[in-house]
């Protein structure tokens, strides 16, 4: 029951995080310590928290994690415009503290109230469909972060005007279906599959010479992420 009630707290940071958070909020709060967007935000993160309790009674907690996402957001802010340091350290000293309060939350009140749901999903899932949340938009984030702490940046090509280019955003949606038919081969078993996928897009990009490297790592990241949470879905519908 408890690891119920966090995953589904996981999933509502998820979406209230990263799925409906715009990036246009996430720019304009970068601008002062304290915006209308940080508010904004606070504000669907209390929605998805409590909505995805499935429990009346835990509106006191969720105002009070609602506020510690607010105040850790506008320290962000103002760190960041005090402090020059890569984006990634605010990035996972944000998510750290983020998801240290929902887990802890959640557990002292599971402890000391009970978690009584207004209905019942089992943990199977709950479990796939934080899964393939994470896989979306953010995989993407959190590759991207992950990229800057270890300085990779995106190599530069020259290239002529009459030349085709990448589509924009085109990436991050490849990556995206990548994870959602890796994670789901891995559910259903099929793990040579992912190989075969692995070796299909190699081939594909075997072209871009001076990419292979770039493209490598992001698509071993990928494919980790996805297949990690593959097996940890699998190993929980075991259980």
């Amino acid at each position: 029951m408890l690891h119920k009630f966090i995953l589904l707290q996981l999933i509502a940071h998820l979406l209230g995080d990263f799925i409906f958070q715009p990036h246009s909020w996430t720019i304009k709060k970068k601008v002062k310590a304290v915006t209308w967007y940080h508010l904004w935000h606070a504000m669907v993160i209390f929605m998805f928290s409590y909505l995805l309790s499935f429990d009346y009674g835990f509106l006191k907690c969720v105002t009070l994690l609602t506020i510690i996402h607010f105040t850790t957001d506008v320290l962000k802010s103002y760190f960041q415009l005090k402090f020059r340091r890569k984006e990634s350290f605010y990035f996972f000293t944000d998510q750290i503290v983020h998801l240290t309060s929902l887990t802890s939350i959640s557990f002292i009140y599971y402890s000391y109230c009970g978690v009584d749901f207004i209905f019942d999903i089992p943990l199977k899932y709950i479990a796939i469909a934080a899964g393939f949340i994470f896989c979306a938009k953010p995989s993407n984030i959190l590759i991207k972060n992950i990229f800057t702490s270890l300085e990779i940046s995106t190599p530069t090509i020259a290239s002529s005007a009459d030349e085709n280019k990448d589509l924009p955003n085109a990436g991050k949606l490849i990556g995206v279906m990548e994870r959602f038919l890796v994670l789901s081969l891995i559910l259903v078993g099929q793990y040579s599959a992912v190989g075969l996928i692995i070796a299909a897009k190699s081939i594909l990009r075997f072209r871009d010479n001076k990419k292979n490297e770039y493209v490598l790592v992001g698509t071993m990241l990928s494919f980790g992420i996805a297949t990690i949470l593959g097996i940890i879905i699998s190993l929980i519908s075991v259980n």
